[in-house]
């Protein structure tokens, strides 16, 4: 007999909510974030902490900015209630939101609704704020993506627009290098964007997740009975149900889907419960009994190196190893006047975007198919393939936008399970985690402890460096692996080293997992670099811009890592810049020091790598096609994140095609309708997928041309194409997009033009065979650099 998983007593709320008079029936202490997302689908509030911390589910309250997670709907008995949905009619922008796309305040937009409506309570009480009491207002409002000055702009301006709306102006579309709204921006400020969490289907499933409650255990033994007598369960599943491969990972699938025998972190899945709702789902799963037995576990780093330690993998605990030498180290030190070293450490960070990890699954006909915020979504295909034993062209993968991601969704985390729970059950199936499960679940930035020894002559000059580098990868391998070997190619910063030796290692922990993040490993080497090189400056009595500078690369330069950088190698240009910008700065700064106090500077440079080189292959494609009432349709391979990367791709879309406005849709983020490529890693995609949109539009605007000349009976070198259409250029007879297509389709004719950009091959640093097989002027590990000099006062 199934148990009732339990409801509250119900109670009826009378209040206003976007002008309209509603009475709810429910439960009186259900939070009105739940009930406006579930009950009345009003899914621009968003859910970002559910522990009142974040804003992102602010909405008005009788005029007041309130978060509406924790807040229980008797409240708001009586209350007039505004939602993003409220602030403006359809159709039409509230000055707020126009500032907000103006100003370039809104990047992944999750935070934006709540962002727009704490904004609209401060200037409806106080009309010109300044930054302190804009900052004092909205400091309950999360934003993880824009670093908040652009949010401040925004205010100012939507307090000048409210006083005079005639000033609103609005750049929709412009060719590259000019500034305009995003493509989605719109939809971000008025909260109609669909976020993985806001998506709902008739029939649809719920899911939550039985997870370890050891960092080191095995399983002894696992039982489901009681859960599976829940009224509302499905299914209750384990690794048993798992069709395929039990384990996924970009690099190595090692990390169990459900585990069977042993757990490694809190962050391993051991069951999970598929319900017809989410209390059902909670109830059952909190039924779930398993009989443990705790291993010793190894916890950090150092001690996974230990003879004896905790094995986290039968294989061992090393997880990837290298050493990479150049010239004489010995000599190097030998001939040193000044020798500085230190160890360095730094910790785990987690990535904290605004939306939890969320995906809906489902069945499209013998297609599963997934709507998850991936950045890696052929790469998940594969993984999701070989879990389920399907072949890819069976799954595909639909992105929803990412509330904020900074590395961390190139890692599968709900995915294999809602794919699973699909398989099994046949329906579509919801997974949304809360923010305490995404922080277990989800990867972190890797912990390193990094021991440098840099020599150099009196004059600056950095004659040797000896770098030992270890990374706790967590219990998965994940990007671990690529994570270390980048960590050695940037090692030495942007210097010239004539000597040095690199060596490092990535091991295995029973800590939580960790992989991408912004930086990729080139953070961490550079916080132990950077500071040695202060410390010299001060020891030498050197200017620490002139110490960098001496040694910083140019062309013809050699990395650290072997690659000779032929062009663009601005590093010398920044370190200029950013010392210039102080020295101008400087008198202000010093004012604004207190007496005694005293004024501190800090300096540092770097450089990044473009595109995700070490030996990957770079590619990325893109397709036109002409549409029927003329449109043109661009897919192309790409994932956007906030970044703006569709934007951008349709810019360079318009650069070469001049269309007119709102004629070109942009379709990325589907495996099953856009080309393959690496997904959004290693700022990689203006460059590889730009380079593909802009082939491709070449090829497309001379497959239109030579369309509209057969239409037009003249030679193509007499045709051009303008925003109004094509155009005959001797007697200029016009034929617009939406005829050319029609007189097309009448024959059975299309217009379209694909393009796949390769980037120059590229090996990574331990790969010592690759490279003994190419020249020293073929040798590179990234298609391109971005360099960096920084100062804070």
């Amino acid at each position: 007999m199934k148990q009732k998983a339990g409801s509250g007593k119900m109670d009826t709320i009378p209040f206003t909510i976007n002008g309209k008079k509603l009475e709810a029936a429910v439960p009186p202490d259900t939070p009105l974030l739940r009930y406006l997302r579930d009950e009345l689908y009003l899914t621009g509030t968003k859910n970002g902490c559910s522990t009142n911390h974040c804003g992102a589910c602010t909405v008005l309250v009788n005029g007041k900015a309130t978060k509406s997670c924790l807040l229980p709907i008797r409240r708001v008995r009586n209350a007039d209630i505004v939602t993003i949905e409220g602030l403006s009619e359809p159709g039409v922008l509230h000055p707020i939101q126009a500032a907000f796309l103006a100003a370039g305040a809104v990047q992944c937009g999750f935070c934006t609704p709540g962002m727009i409506l704490a904004t609209k309570a401060l200037l409806d009480q106080n009309p010109d704020p300044t930054d302190d009491q804009i900052r004092q207002a909205l400091k309950g409002n999360i934003c993880r993506c824009t670093g908040y000055a652009k949010i401040i702009d925004a205010v100012h301006l939507a307090a000048r627009w409210l006083k005079q709306p005639s000033q609103m102006r609005l750049e929709l579309s412009g060719g590259y290098g000019q500034s305009v709204i995003d493509l989605d921006g719109l939809a971000k400020v008025q909260g109609t964007l669909a976020f993985a969490d806001d998506l709902y289907v008739p029939g649809m499933l719920y899911t939550k997740v039985l997870w370890s409650e050891y960092p080191h255990a095995s399983i002894e033994h696992l039982d489901t009975t009681a859960a599976e007598r829940v009224a509302g369960v499905v299914r209750v599943l384990a690794a048993r149900d798992v069709p395929g491969h039990n384990g996924f990972g970009p690099l190595q699938a090692d990390q169990p889907v459900l585990c069977d025998q042993r757990v490694r972190f809190v962050g391993d899945a051991v069951a999970m419960v598929v319900a017809e709702s989410e209390a059902a789902a909670t109830a059952a799963r909190d039924l779930i009994r398993v009989e443990y037995k705790p291993l010793p576990g190894v916890f950090s780093a150092e001690d996974a190196l230990q003879k004896g330690a905790p094995l986290v993998h039968p294989e061992g605990n090393v997880c990837k190893h290298l050493v990479h030498t150049v010239g004489d180290v010995s000599k190097g030190f030998a001939s040193a006047d000044l020798t500085v070293e230190g160890h360095f450490e730094t910790p785990f960070v987690e990535h904290a975007y605004l939306e939890p990890e969320s995906g809906l699954a489902f069945w499209e006909e013998d297609v599963l198919c997934l709507k998850v915020p991936t950045q890696f979504p052929f790469e998940l295909r594969s993984q999701l393939a070989r879990i389920l034993d399907l072949p890819e062209e069976r799954i595909r993968v639909q992105i929803t936008p990412l509330g904020g991601s900074f590395g961390s969704k190139i890692d599968a985390t709900v995915e294999p399970l809602i794919a699973l729970a699909t398989y099994v059950t046949g329906s579509p199936v919801k997974l949304t985690l809360t923010r305490q499960e995404s922080l277990k679940r989800s990867v972190k930035r890797h912990p390193y402890s990094m021991d440098y020894r840099v020599g150099l002559d009196k004059e600056g000059k950095i004659l040797a460096v000896d770098a030992k580098l270890l990374s706790d990868t967590g219990a998965y391998t994940n990007l671990g692996p690529r994570v270390i070997d980048q960590a050695c190619i940037f090692a030495c910063g942007p210097y010239e080293v004539p000597n040095l030796r690199v060596e490092g290692w990535a091991v295995y922990t029973n800590n939580v997992n960790a992989s991408a993040f912004r930086g990729f490993g080139i953070n961490q080497a550079a916080v132990a670099i950077e500071s040695l090189l202060d410390e010299a400056a001060r020891k030498l009595g050197l200017d620490p811009f002139e110490l960098r500078y001496s040694n910083a690369l140019k062309e013809g330069s050699s990395t650290a890592a072997g690659e000779i950088l032929r062009r663009s190698v601005a590093i010398r240009e920044t370190i200029v810049a950013a010392r210039d910008a102080l020295q101008e700065e400087l008198p202000a700064i010093r004012n604004m020091v207190s007496p005694g106090h005293k004024l501190g500077i800090g300096v540092a440079s770097g450089f990044k790598n473009v595109g995700a080189g070490k030996g990957k292959v770079d590619d990325a494609g893109a397709i036109f096609t002409l549409l029927p009432g003329g449109k043109v349709e661009l897919r192309a391979s790409a994932v956007d994140m906030g970044q703006g990367i569709r934007t951008t791709l349709a810019q360079i879309a318009q650069q070469v095609l001049p269309l007119s406005d709102g004629s070109l849709e942009v379709i990325t983020g589907d495996t099953t309708l856009t080309p393959k490529h690496g997904g959004a890693v290693a700022e990689r995609q203006t460059l590889i997928s730009g380079n593909a949109v802009m082939e491709a539009a070449k090829r497309f605007k001379a497959e239109l041309i030579g369309a509209a000349a057969r239409v037009l009976d003249t030679p193509a070198e007499g045709v051009d194409l303008f925003p109004e259409g094509l155009v005959h250029l001797q007697d200029e007879t016009q034929l617009s997009l939406e005829e050319l297509e029609s007189d097309l389709r009448a024959r059975g004719e299309q217009v379209e033009a694909e393009f796949i950009y390769v980037a120059p091959p590229t090996l990574a640093l331990a790969d010592v065979e690759g490279r003994k097989k190419v020249s020293p002027e073929e040798y590179r590990n990234y298609p391109a650099y971005a360099y960096t000099t920084q100062v804070a006062a």
